[in-house]
């Protein structure tokens, strides 16, 4: 079964209005399938794609020729695989002012967008792609970015979302073979895709000696979910060295397996932690590497609440991302400990979402948090939130609303 995706729409706008696009995200997520269907609808594309050997070697090592072999308007599927590809394209599409003459898809997101803003800034668009947002996967036609709101009716629960459903979806993560399969074993295809994920894109970026060590690796960044990452405990925990651990991580960061959230501060915030948190992009993906596969493991696991919070955060991030929105995303954190877990910077406003692990919270704590972001970032602030196991819309006073897992 074929889900629609959201961003659809923004990749159309993108491909029919810059010169070139590059789709960038993990394996597995359907980047492909995207490209595929988007250049069937608009039509006269070629396809190549870098998984082939022969094609690789020629676009690393003599990329004018690849080019020229290759004429636009071409789709690149797995273009990270020859970086010096990309002067040779900004060459092409400077003698053309044509839009769409190539889109690429990556799965090296960072080191990609890197290559691609140096060689094509201003004539590439570059798109983010995860798994299937919670939406996409309930087969909603659209769904707009999420922002709280105090409004009830934007925030209906689709069916009977309660602790175990939640986890349910927790565990099975996002990505769209889990899906489109229904007999599928989820941890048979973790498992799977650990390993294919080593052998092909890790082996590729760096020679690793010991592949079970940075096995060991992503089960402790796993368990590190939602926290404040600290390369020293890492690097303890695993037996390498923290510049490995920088290195190892990076490897992760890279290939789209986890998202570093950065803290808001700014010269007035005197007091705000700036480590930054570590989440995992696929919770199902995170509870596997933790030995989780059953919600009602997951819900007694002492990783339950980071596993609840990985999960909001990303489906938070993928609405905005596959709508076209050019959101920003940080926590707040001070030295004292008031914490707010995703800070959504859009339209010149700052929406502080705390996640909780509960059907109700104490309206204490989480108005000390909010006081404390609000008296610290100042008229900036906006409408806030508490994202949590319930099955009904609240509000837990003028300004922040109480919105379950289920409406998201």
């Amino acid at each position: 079964m074929q889900y629609l995706r959201h961003i659809e729409t923004t990749a159309m706008e993108v491909a029919t209005t810059f010169r070139a696009m590059i789709v960038c995200g993990p394996r597995q997520v359907g980047k492909t399938w995207l490209l595929r269907k988007l250049t069937a609808q608009i039509g006269g594309y070629s396809m190549v794609t870098l998984d082939d050997d022969s094609l690789c070697e020629q676009a690393r090592f003599d990329p004018g020729l690849f080019v020229q072999a290759h004429p636009a308007p071409l789709y690149i599927d797995e273009v990270q695989r020859a970086p010096a590809l990309f002067p040779a394209l900004k060459r092409t599409l400077d003698e053309s002012d044509a839009r769409g003459q190539y889109l690429m898809t990556g799965s090296q997101q960072f080191s990609l967008m890197k290559g691609a803003k140096e060689s094509l800034a201003g004539r590439v668009g570059i798109l983010r792609l995860q798994g299937l947002s919670k939406a996409e996967i309930e087969q909603r036609p659209s769904a707009a970015h999420f922002l709280p709101d105090m409004d009830a009716r934007r925030w209906p629960v689709s069916g009977d979302w309660g602790v175990r459903r939640v986890y349910e979806a927790v565990v099975r993560g996002c990505y769209p073979e889990c899906f489109s399969e229904p007999r599928m074993n989820i941890s048979r295809y973790f498992a799977s895709y650990v390993e294919t994920y080593i052998e092909r894109d890790i082996r590729e970026m760096v020679d690793i000696a010991n592949v079970g060590v940075f096995r060991t690796f992503m089960r402790v960044c796993a368990a590190r979910t939602g926290q404040l990452l600290n390369y020293a405990d890492l690097a303890r925990d695993v037996g390498i060295s923290v510049p490995t651990a920088r290195a190892w991580l990076s490897l992760l960061e890279t290939s789209g397996i986890v998202y570093i959230l950065h803290p808001y501060y700014n010269n007035l915030i005197k007091r705000a932690v700036k480590t930054p948190k570590l989440y995992f992009t696929d919770a199902g993906l995170c509870a596997h590497l933790l030995g989780i596969s059953t919600a009602d493991a997951a819900i007694a696991s002492p990783a339950s609440g980071a596993l609840l919070e990985t999960y909001v955060v990303m489906e938070i991030m993928k609405s905005h991302w596959y709508s076209g929105s050019d959101a920003q995303f940080w926590f707040f954190r001070d030295a004292a400990g008031h914490e707010v877990d995703i800070v959504i910077e859009h339209g010149g406003g700052l929406y502080p979402v705390e996640i909780k692990r509960a059907t109700a919270v104490k309206a204490v704590d989480i108005r000390r948090n909010m006081d404390v972001f609000r008296a610290t970032t100042g008229p900036s602030a906006s409408t806030g939130a508490v994202v949590l196991v319930s099955r009904t819309f609240g509000a837990l006073d003028a300004t922040t609303a109480l919105i379950p897992v289920g409406a998201l």
